[in-house]
């Protein structure tokens, strides 16, 4: 009897005050399912593929979820998911352990070692994690991958990463800043980050990333109206070169930062969240990015950050934050939760 593929599914939402990032580290698992033979299907939140487009490209099956527990049936899977992969701020232990109802492995990635979790497998991205933040949050048998390396990335910023550490090594000046404050553009921050830009550096070439529903579009496809070496791009499908031919960027903290880590893309973070604020400081404490909080002078600082940055700190910040994360923790992640399914047929 020749055994079916395994079937893996993902529970995690996109919301206008939440952000697509949980959407989009989910969908770079998802690749790397897929590609070892994996069936993937998504279960969101009604309006998370309008606001993460990529998930609406993927392929990959959605259906609306109503709750944090509920996972709506597969019409194509003549039985349950073998694994459920949670991504959700709101997800509590009780929630698992409804999953396992409908799944034998139930897999989690988290952010703040605060919740206690009823998993099989726990991922976190986070700096200085260590198992003892855990141990005593999961059960005795869950796997641990913790630090900035399990980071679930596309495999393109990997394949890139070589040439471009290189590269950054020569540069001496900001000439190509990359503005990518995230799919939902927060309080409207992106065209807040290109005027202090544009003040700072009026010969650079700025390209500015945002999501279709961002706040700041308008805005931005005006500015780009009477300004030449502005470039307003709408999401995306290549970020990955888009940071490699930057020089500098800003943008978010999240999962986006340690994207432009594994490129070595020297970066000021905006704190743009309260669960952002930890990571970020951590890399500005090693080097590795600039942090600001976002606040009323945001603009302000922002410029006079820009005016201050040579090449020296560019190169530097490079080496820094190339340092913190290799980008393949997509296949790391996929190989383990595949074991677990396995041992579990």
């Amino acid at each position: 009897m020749t055994s079916r593929p395994p079937r893996i599914l993902f529970r995690a939402d996109a919301l206008p005050e939440l952000g697509g990032g949980h959407i989009m580290r989910c969908l770079s698992l998802a690749n790397a399912l897929s590609a070892h033979g994996a069936n993937i299907a998504f279960a969101c939140a009604p309006g998370s593929a309008d606001l993460v487009p990529a998930l609406a490209r993927s392929g990959f099956p959605v259906l609306d979820a109503a709750g944090t527990a509920d996972i709506p049936e597969m019409p194509d899977w003549d039985t349950g998911p073998d694994a459920i992969f949670v991504d959700l701020y709101t997800s509590k232990i009780a929630d698992e352990r409804a999953l396992r109802r409908i799944a034998p492995v139930i897999a989690v990635i988290e952010d703040l070692p605060d919740r206690h979790h009823d998993c099989d497998l726990l991922v976190d991205q986070g700096f200085d994690r260590d198992e003892s933040d855990y141990r005593k949050r999961v059960l005795p048998h869950t796997a641990l991958m913790l630090g900035p390396d399990m980071i679930p990335l596309r495999p393109d910023f990997a394949l890139k990463r070589e040439t471009t550490l290189a590269r950054r090594q020569k540069t001496n000046r900001p000439n190509n800043l990359l503005i990518a404050m995230g799919l939902t553009d927060i309080d409207g921050i992106s065209a807040k980050m290109a005027r202090a830009s544009r003040s700072a550096l009026p010969e650079a070439n700025i390209t500015v990333i945002i999501g279709p529903s961002a706040a700041s579009r308008a805005a931005l496809q005006s500015m780009a109206q009477n300004d030449a070496l502005l470039e307003v791009l709408i999401d995306v499908d290549d970020m990955a070169l888009k940071m490699a031919t930057a020089d500098l960027a800003i943008g978010a903290g999240g999962g986006t930062a340690l994207e432009r880590c594994v490129l070595g893309l020297p970066s000021i973070i905006i704190i743009l969240a309260d669960n952002q604020r930890p990571a970020a400081l951590a890399m500005q404490a090693c080097g590795a990015a600039i942090a600001r909080e976002n606040g009323p002078n945001i603009e302000q600082e922002i410029a006079a950050t820009l005016h201050a940055i040579d090449g020296e700190q560019l190169r530097q910040t490079s080496r820094q934050a190339a340092a913190l994360c290799d980008g393949r923790g997509a296949e790391r992640v996929a190989m383990t939760l595949l074991q677990l399914v396995a041992a579990h047929q």
